[in-house]
């Protein structure tokens, strides 16, 4: 849909670099943007000072739901978005996008859906970190890294093709480091995941998710 979206529009895809942040959290929306190529973090602070990772975004989906609303240049982003690694992304300027809703109703609607997709995938990553014990958090959030952003590894399993480091995951899931390096360790022990090259390689995502309802506290 990204490429249709460009030629409708016409517009210049704004390219950013690892760990260059593209929308602040609090920063007026203006704009619906879409991620070309790349993966963008989405990350919330709480009013406890408190950051959490609340989504990775890949080719194909969209942030900045703001847009959508009628006042939405005077509402400030909820998010913070930073790409990771290299990142394509296209912004669709309100006004743009109505026009481009009334002309195809069908990509209104795709817009949409990805947009209610996204805020599904934060309201339940905001719930897990409130809910449920860190190990099982964890467990999860491994799980859907896989599904999402997850390539075949050559010696079998699923390796994300994202660096993430302990913080990243802590902050992902809402807790501490030393938690979250507790958990790994458990996993790891089991055989349910591994380190390897700044990222995590998954040897069978089911066995990942059995283990989540086995889980204990950390």
């Amino acid at each position: 849909m990204e490429a249709t979206i460009g030629r409708t529009l016409e517009s210049t895809p704004r390219r950013f670099g690892h760990g260059e942040v593209i929308t602040r959290q609090g920063d007026p929306v203006s704009a619906l943007s879409l991620v070309a190529s790349g993966v963008v973090r989405l990350s919330a602070v709480t009013r406890a000072g408190r950051e959490i990772v609340v989504g990775l975004l890949g080719p194909g989906q969209v942030f900045g739901e703001a847009a959508l609303l009628p006042d939405g240049a005077q509402l400030g982003s909820l998010v913070e978005a930073r790409a990771v690694g290299s990142a394509t992304i296209i912004e669709i300027p309100a006004a743009t996008l109505r026009t481009v809703i009334e002309g195809n109703p069908a990509m209104g609607e795709e817009l949409l859906r990805l947009v209610a997709a996204r805020l599904y995938r934060t309201s339940a990553a905001l719930e897990e970190a409130l809910v449920q014990d860190v190990p099982a958090r964890v467990s999860r959030r491994l799980r859907q890294l896989a599904l999402d952003h997850g390539d075949r590894h050559a010696a079998g399993g699923v390796r994300l093709r994202v660096p993430l480091t302990q913080d990243e995951l802590a902050r992902m899931v809402g807790a501490s480091r030393e938690a979250v390096n507790r958990s790994l360790g458990a996993l790891a022990s089991r055989g349910l995941v591994r380190t390897e090259r700044r990222t995590f390689v998954i040897p069978d995502v089911d066995a990942l998710e059995r283990s989540e309802s086995g889980n204990g506290s950390a």
